[in-house]
Order: structure tokens, then C-alpha cells, then sequence
């Protein structure tokens, strides 16, 4: 039996997805995962899961914020860390990282492989980056790297022809952590539906909207809930917003989730996923639904993801206007055996993107690629 080879993968916050995609990957390499910070900072304490034996944060990171859930590292130490793993790959979460470059640079001087994990590159208004002197800087910068692996196929032409990477860039995909989902009961005909906005309640997910949205479903069908996240800085616009609607007593807000295995449960009763995004490079809100077996009705400015729901066929896809949208929603009312035949088709899509099958995928790609 040969050999497994040694994985470090550097990535900046210590989500638990990432927790539950290193112990998958035990199955494929002796991998480690290395985090620069807890979530409790940018996703809140309910976050934190138990990192076992293969993964751990990082001492001595110094950091600053460079938006709502971004920030540059510089770990102290770092090389020392890497002499003591000694790995064969080193995987690195993004390009813009001052720590991910110093490990880069570790790998370079010891011959091991490297790769760098990356999604869409966009401005703060959502725009995808051409190549800037800031670009051309950090091709320079990893001009030896091996491989580029991109978190959705639409991502490629952008590292690929945009930023000059060329064949070392392959499409890749992130592990979700929804084993659980996969129990949960389909969904069928009812008086009335709940409905989940999960995303945070931040400009791009467009959570007004998807308050506005729901009124006009409640109106034509009482009875309707809305269960929404609690977090993000247009909280109180979105309050403020329901509020005179006269919705409230219809509108949950998830402020008492306590532990991340709680979170599947909040999907159990929940029967429809909205999303009416003006942008977003992927979502897990997606899958986690999908894999639950909801009916999804979603935005088609959402990339990675939000691609593979094909509207009228495992969903509805369309954009992201209050006509369309609650066209769409009549739609599963009208016709509830679209839950069946949607979910259906959801959970055989879903189930590629679990820890167990990204890893496997991870290690299909990466032996093709990066062959001893």
C-alpha cells in the first residue's frame, strides 16, 4: 500500500464545513487543516464545532479586516509550523493572503507542490476583476504555482485567460457539511408554507426583498411563515421594514440557534428557500436546502451553485424582481408535487457535494494533477 501523501490546507476562518471536509479527506491523504482565526469574529459563536485531531487555529496571527467576512493574515511562525508538518502539498485558501504567500514560498525552497484555492475575483460592487497591476503583481508573485483550483467552473476563464494562469486551472468545488439533510422528510401539499431567507441580512442577498416577497404570498395565502437569519448590518432595516408591513407576528428570526448541528433542524420545517440575491459567487444556503428535500426558488445572479438550478426543472431560477419571484412560489402552491420531483433531482445533486464526495473528488483531481 503506498504512501499517503502529506496535505496542509491554510484557509482563514475555521468554519465547520472545513472541519468535516479534513476528516473526510483522512480517507485520501494525511491531511491538516490550518486556520488563521475562529469563526466567532464574522459568523458568531455557534459556529465553533470541535476542530479533533486534524485540524487547529493557528497561534500569533496578526490580521486586519478588509471587509465583512475578509481579512489579510500574517501567522508568526509559520515556516517553523511547516518544517515540523513537513508536507508534500500545501494548499492555500486565495492569492491576496501575506501569510499564504510566506507558505508558498516555503514550498517553493523545499520542492513541494503547491495550490491555491480561489473563487470569482470581484470588486466591492460585485464586478469581476480584469487584469489589474494589482493582478499582474500576484501572477508574478505565484508564476511557479501548480495548480489553481477554482471553487465553480465559471470561475475558470477568469484565473485561466483573465489573470494568466492558463491549464494549471482546474474547477473545483467547496465540501458542504449536510449528511443530516439527506434525513429529512420530502416536502408536501399544506395550506400554507414556511419560507427560509438563511443568508445574512447584507445588501447583496437582498433580504428586503425577500420580505416583500413574502408579504405578498401571506396576503394571498394566511397562514404563511417566514423564518429569517438574524444576523448582518441591514438588521434593522429589515425590522424597521416588517414592522410596517404589519407582518411580525408571521416573521421568525433565528436568533436562538445554540450549536452548528442545530442549524439542519431549522431547515426540517422549513418547506421553501429564498434567495432573491443581486450577487453571489455560490451558496451553501443552496445545497443545505437542496439536500433537505425544499422547494428553491433563487436568483440568477447567484454563480457556482446557484448555476446547477435549472428554473421549472429541480427549482425555480429567475431574476431576482418581486413579480418573478412570487410567480414562482404560486408555482409550488399550484402544484405541490414539484417538492417530489424537484427534491429528487436536488438530492442526487447534493450528495456530490458532501464531504465524503469532494473529497473524493479532491483526490481524483489532484493525483491527475499533481502526480507523484
Amino acid at each position: 500500500m503506498s504512501r499517503r501523501r502529506k496535505l496542509v490546507y491554510i484557509s482563514s476562518v475555521a468554519v465547520p464545513h472545513q472541519v468535516v471536509f479534513a476528516n473526510a479527506l483522512q480517507n485520501h491523504f494525511d491531511a491538516t487543516f490550518w486556520f488563521y482565526e475562529s469563526p466567532d469574529r464574522t459568523r458568531g459563536s455557534w459556529w465553533r464545532v470541535d476542530l479533533g485531531q486534524h485540524c487547529k487555529v493557528l497561534d500569533r496571527v496578526l490580521f486586519r479586516e478588509a471587509g465583512p467576512f475578509e481579512a489579510r493574515y500574517l501567522a508568526l511562525g509559520l515556516d517553523a509550523e511547516l518544517d515540523r508538518a513537513d508536507p508534500d502539498i500545501v494548499m492555500l485558501g486565495g492569492f491576496s493572503i501575506p501569510s499564504n504567500y510566506l507558505a508558498y514560498r516555503w514550498a517553493r525552497r523545499r520542492g513541494k507542490k503547491t495550490v491555491v484555492f480561489c473563487e470569482h475575483s470581484r470588486n466591492a460592487r460585485g464586478v469581476l476583476r480584469k487584469r489589474s497591476l494589482a493582478w499582474r503583481l500576484l501572477h508574478w508573485l505565484y508564476r511557479d504555482v501548480d495548480l489553481v483550483m477554482v471553487s465553480a467552473e465559471d470561475a475558470v476563464l477568469q484565473y485561466r485567460d483573465e489573470f494568466g494562469f492558463g491549464e494549471r486551472v482546474v474547477a473545483g468545488r467547496y465540501a458542504a457539511d449536510i449528511d443530516a439533510y439527506f434525513d429529512h422528510p420530502l416536502r408536501s401539499q399544506k395550506t400554507a408554507y414556511t419560507y427560509l431567507f438563511a443568508n445574512r441580512m447584507t445588501e447583496i442577498y437582498n433580504p428586503i426583498a425577500a420580505i416583500e416577497i413574502f408579504a405578498s404570498v401571506r396576503e394571498s395565502h394566511p397562514g404563511s411563515r417566514l423564518v429569517m437569519n438574524a444576523m448582518g448590518e441591514l438588521a434593522g432595516k429589515c425590522r424597521a421594514r416588517i414592522s410596517e408591513l404589519g407582518i411580525s407576528d408571521d416573521v421568525e428570526f433565528l436568533s436562538e440557534i445554540k450549536a452548528w448541528a442545530d442549524l439542519h433542524r431549522v431547515y426540517a420545517r422549513c418547506d421553501i428557500l429564498l434567495l432573491p440575491a443581486s450577487f453571489s459567487n455560490g451558496n451553501y444556503t443552496i445545497l443545505e436546502a437542496a439536500a433537505s428535500g425544499m422547494g428553491l426558488v433563487i436568483s440568477d445572479r447567484v454563480l457556482g451553485i446557484g448555476k446547477m438550478i435549472e428554473d421549472g426543472k429541480n427549482g425555480f431560477n429567475c431574476e431576482p424582481t418581486h413579480e418573478k419571484f412570487v410567480s414562482r412560489i404560486e408555482r409550488y402552491i399550484a402544484e405541490p408535487e414539484l417538492f417530489k420531483s424537484h427534491s429528487g433531482a436536488n438530492r442526487e445533486l447534493a450528495i456530490h457535494f458532501s464531504a465524503t464526495g469532494t473529497a473524493k473528488f479532491f483526490s481524483d483531481t489532484l493525483g491527475k494533477c499533481l502526480p507523484i
